[in-house]
């Protein structure tokens, strides 16, 4: 079984095409799961929904998804125009969309153990699982899951890692639309469960991130030079 996950596309459709073109070049996948953070903060939020949608494949819902739901106005006035364009892009079907989406989706594995695909965590959508979390954190997050669970796969950090947490592979899928660990080239996971446990192959695709600048420059969507220097510098 091989599940491909793609986390935080942050409506980058330049930086998801060229992933799933990286994706339909390797070895056969069962199922894609799209582990939310799916259009806020990129110059194409609606043609990254239209794309998600024509994929008929399990979406769930992330942080800034609901932000854009919810018009979230505790993010400060800078962030709440970048909700406000988004929600003009995508109207009102692309909101009504994001407000449909699941908390997790859980991938059966009838061979053995279940993959659980959430955004941050499993109790949440904001409190990210870093690679230095202590295990009483990751008790808190993951210790109440059923015993089917053998992996949990999650993006939100925007940093590919993985790590296993007594019978937990633990895998942050980085982030395809938004990497923040230095290397720009966009970013996903495809886990696989092979030799009775679960494995996390992590993929990095270079894409035209010049392309990109110039579409942010053309959107019209506020606070374009931050969004500009996050996306280029690839940094927190």
């Amino acid at each position: 079984m091989r599940i491909a996950i793609i986390s935080d596309i942050h409506g980058n459709k330049i930086a998801l095409d060229t992933v799933l073109e990286d994706l339909s070049k390797q070895p056969a996948i069962d199922q894609l799961v799209i582990a939310g953070d799916l259009c806020l903060n990129g110059p194409c939020p609606k043609e990254t929904l239209d794309t998600i949608r024509q994929l008929h494949c399990p979406v769930i819902q992330g942080n800034v998804d609901m932000d854009v739901v919810t018009q979230n106005s505790k993010k400060g006035a800078k962030k709440q125009s970048v909700i406000e364009w988004t929600r003009n892009q995508i109207g009102e079907e692309g909101i009504n969309y994001l407000a449909s989406l699941p908390f997790s989706y859980l991938v059966s594995n009838p061979n053995g153990t279940d993959l659980l695909v959430v955004h941050a965590n499993p109790l949440n959508q904001d409190e990210a699982i870093f690679p230095t979390s202590p295990d009483s954190k990751i008790e808190h997050l993951c210790g109440d899951l059923r015993p089917t669970v053998g992996a949990v796969a999650f993006g939100h950090y925007h940093v590919a890692y993985s790590r296993r947490w007594r019978h937990l592979l633990l895998v942050d899928t980085g982030s395809c639309g938004l990497p923040r660990d230095g290397d720009p080239r966009a970013s996903y996971a495809i886990l696989t469960w092979q030799d009775n446990v679960w494995q996390a192959e992590h993929r990095r695709v270079k894409y035209d991130v010049k392309a990109v600048v110039k579409q942010l420059k053309n959107s019209g969507i506020p606070t374009v030079d931050k969004r500009i220097k996050v996306l280029t510098e690839a940094e927190y």
